[in-house]
């Protein structure tokens, strides 16, 4: 589903703009979206939240276009457009015959998708996102750069017939191996004994038909990093956070689905200048051991001696726009707490990152041309 003209929302309305003159060296930017919520969780694609991005764009852009994928042509009637940038809050789409669905292996990843085409596109490349997409897979790929990450195995139901029989020992943190936004994440997700090792693994696995992710559970401070990377072979950015849990003195202070659904936690700067430069370590060298690209989460854990250990990354981070900055997704929430910027900056900032990259790109191919 395309909107084909240019336009803005107020109070859930769609206005829409005829734009008869297409001015030169106008950008077109194309914004992807779905309305199936389990493929929206997995960035920040749903309808309402890219709309607040393409409000964003639009105030720097003239030609915004607001696409809704639903079968395979919306996505083959972007590239016919050939637009500067696909401004994507989707990893990937996958259809049955001509509609859409979930749950399938032979997944559309929406950034190979437009790399083949030779189109530009927000965020990550395809192999970065699917690292990221399995936590696993994540994990693995960071400990090879040397960096912390908690003890941790896949489990399915009946694997394991004993606690003597676990690779890492209780307490234990549980969650489903492929999913965001802290879904099955709750109160029973730390586990003492194999009775509640084994009823969660259980619940999991029934409720997401998916292995689980058993790590070893660390207490301690939690923080979320937003990454935005700048000009061509430059460092990235990283603008840390903490993140409250509403009860400050429980032992198994945790993320879970519900705290983060009621917006329950606070999310404050660092202060102490030893911890923010430890944190921006990890998260930047997490990204860069991930290959990623433009812009991404990373979510870092600190234990009680001040040791940071990688959690998890998410490369299409959430854009949830709120009418107070600081009630905003974590990532938009941490680029204003660290830097002041706007929703409507960050997005812009990202844009401005994706086409940086091309035009960095083709003149460090002419400049080898002429060598």
């Amino acid at each position: 589903m395309f909107f084909k003209y240019e336009f803005f929302i107020k109070e859930e309305s769609i206005l829409l703009f005829d734009v008869a003159e297409v001015k030169k060296g106008d950008r077109l930017i194309e914004v992807i979206a779905t309305d199936i919520a389990d493929l929206a969780m997995m960035g920040f694609g749903s309808v309402k939240n890219c709309i607040s991005v393409s409000n964003a764009l639009i105030e720097n852009y003239t030609h915004v276009n607001f696409n809704i994928i639903r079968t395979k042509s919306d996505l083959d009637e972007i590239i016919y457009r050939k637009p500067d940038l696909v401004f994507s809050g989707i990893k990937y789409v996958i259809f049955n015959g001509l509609e859409i669905t979930k749950n399938r292996a032979d997944k559309i990843w929406i950034s190979e998708y437009m790399e083949e085409a030779g189109i530009n596109y927000t965020g990550s490349e395809k192999d970065a996102i699917e690292l990221e997409f399995s936590k696993v897979a994540a994990k693995k790929r960071v400990e090879e750069f040397g960096i912390n990450t908690a003890p941790y195995f896949i489990a399915k139901p009946g694997m394991y017939k004993s606690a003597n029989e676990l690779p890492v020992n209780f307490p234990l943190f549980i969650k489903p191996l492929r999913e965001g936004d802290s879904k099955g994440i709750g109160s029973d997700s730390v586990v003492y004994d194999f009775e509640s090792y084994q009823k969660k693994v259980q619940n999991i696995y029934t409720l997401f038909k998916q292995p689980v992710l058993v790590e070893k559970f660390i207490s301690g401070r939690e923080f979320t990093v937003a990454i935005l990377g700048s000009d061509f072979n430059c460092e990235p950015i990283a603008m840390p956070v903490e993140i409250i849990f509403p009860d400050k003195n429980s032992a198994n202070k945790i993320l879970s689905y519900n705290i983060k659904k009621e917006n329950k936690e606070k999310v404050i700067a660092i202060d102490d200048k030893d911890i923010y430069k430890s944190v921006v370590s990890i998260a930047k060298n997490a990204f860069i051991a991930l290959g990623a690209r433009d812009y991404g989460r990373i979510d870092i854990i600190m234990d009680g001696n001040n040791c940071p250990y990688f959690l998890e990354a998410n490369l299409v981070p959430g854009m949830t726009q709120r009418p107070r900055p600081i009630d905003c997704s974590y990532f938009p929430r941490a680029c204003f707490i660290n830097t002041n910027f706007t929703y409507q900056e960050t997005v812009h900032k990202i844009a401005e990152i994706a086409f940086n990259r091309v035009e960095s790109n083709i003149t460090q191919e002419r400049v080898g041309m002429c060598a």
